[in-house]
């Protein structure tokens, strides 16, 4: 009993391990790539790029930047900062819910050329 108690303990010890290293495998896998939002805006010119622990890209009318912290199997993403242009009020309610909705994001997963962040869905272009 002891040794699959044992056992257990190991295989989930190294499963967590094995999630932590693939939140930093996500990011370096999308280190340098363009990627074009899709979901859940669409016909929009917002990207998302990404270089080491920081990142950048269009929100729609403004540039923006920040960081990234990884934690406990999540990522943080956090001081963003954007341009302060004005655009035409639909596009200017677009960017704002993008910028609330990816600081509110703590996954990231990337398969192919797809790239999910929380709820959004990308493209590399």
């Amino acid at each position: 009993m002891k040794k699959i108690i044992i056992l257990l303990l190991t295989l989930l010890t190294a499963a967590a391990c094995q999630s932590r290293m693939d939140v930093t495998g996500e990011l370096k896998k999308a280190n340098g790539k363009v990627y074009h939002l899709t979901a859940p805006y669409k016909n929009t010119e917002i990207t998302i790029t990404f270089s080491g622990n920081s990142f950048s890209g269009f929100a729609g009318v403004n540039n923006y930047f920040g960081s990234i912290e990884i934690k406990d199997n999540r990522i943080i993403i956090k001081d963003i900062g954007r341009t302060r242009m004005a655009g035409p009020k639909k596009m200017m309610d677009i960017e704002e819910d993008y910028i609330k909705s990816l600081q509110a994001s703590n996954k990231i997963n990337l398969r192919d050329k797809e790239l999910r962040i929380g709820n959004m869905k990308f493209i590399e272009k």
